[in-house]
């Protein structure tokens, strides 16, 4: 379910293996973008069961301000447990993490261990800072009750700091850290399952180390994809582009 809903996409990232291509962020302002109402016939008309209804789409979600409304209003319309994928950009925000402690499964992005990083990477718009986000997400998984993943896009850029990732995983302490590398079309090249296997081999271990060890950590060559059909093939071509 896509909370922002529009033809361009509105992110506070201009993260460089982006699908949808490069754009320049959008100022950190929450606006409406989807009435509630819309969204309540849409969710009527869905007929298909599924695991969750995930908010995702064509830019960041939490950039929607009545996000929480949003998600009332799936509830209203369906029994599906709930999950939301996140830049984190805006956990820094006691407002915005109060809403996602409210979905089932949240998966965070942190594809930098630094802030120069983070620029290099995510490029995000003005005012985003990196110590703001981890300090975010380490709030946030003090009080919550509901699933966090931690999601990390490796690229030749970041590809060598497993160490200091895993240190960034023990802070923030999620159930699971999902080792990712682009494997749809866009700029960047991605990782060969050797590289991937290697990075996990010593997060992992550093993990161990830090005496964290029970994180869970998915290596997108070493999980078996389940069978997904989109409920929708031309949303789906829209928010991703082609794969």
């Amino acid at each position: 379910m896509d909370p922002i809903s529009r033809p361009e996409k509105i992110c506070d990232y201009n993260c460089v293996y982006c699908q949808l291509g490069a754009r320049e962020p959008v100022p950190v302002e929450r606006a409406v973008y989807v009435r509630p109402d819309a969204l309540g016939s849409e969710l009527e008309a869905l007929k298909a069961p599924a695991d969750y209804i995930t908010f995702s789409g064509r830019g960041e979600p939490t950039l929607a301000a009545n996000l929480s409304r949003l998600l009332i209003e799936c509830r209203k319309h369906r029994p599906e447990k709930t999950a939301i994928i996140t830049n984190a950009s805006l956990m820094c925000s006691e407002k915005v993490r109060e809403e996602l402690s409210a979905f089932d499964f949240v998966i965070a992005k942190l594809d930098a261990p630094n802030a120069e990083l983070l620029n290099e990477i995510n490029r995000p718009a003005p005012g985003v800072c990196f110590d703001e986000i981890i300090k975010g997400l380490i709030l946030f998984s003090k009080g919550r009750r509901n699933r966090l993943a931690i999601q990390t896009m490796l690229i030749g850029r970041n590809k060598a700091y497993a160490l200091e990732f895993a240190a960034l995983y023990v802070k923030t302490l999620p159930d699971e850290v999902q080792l990712n590398t682009p494997l749809r079309p866009c700029p960047e090249k991605p990782l060969s399952r050797n590289e991937m296997a290697l990075a996990c081999l010593i997060t992992d271990a550093e993990l161990k180390r830090l005496g964290k060890g029970g994180i869970k950590l998915i290596n997108v060559y070493g999980e078996t994809a389940p069978e997904v059909s989109p409920v929708s093939a031309r949303e789906t071509l829209r928010r991703r582009g082609k794969t």
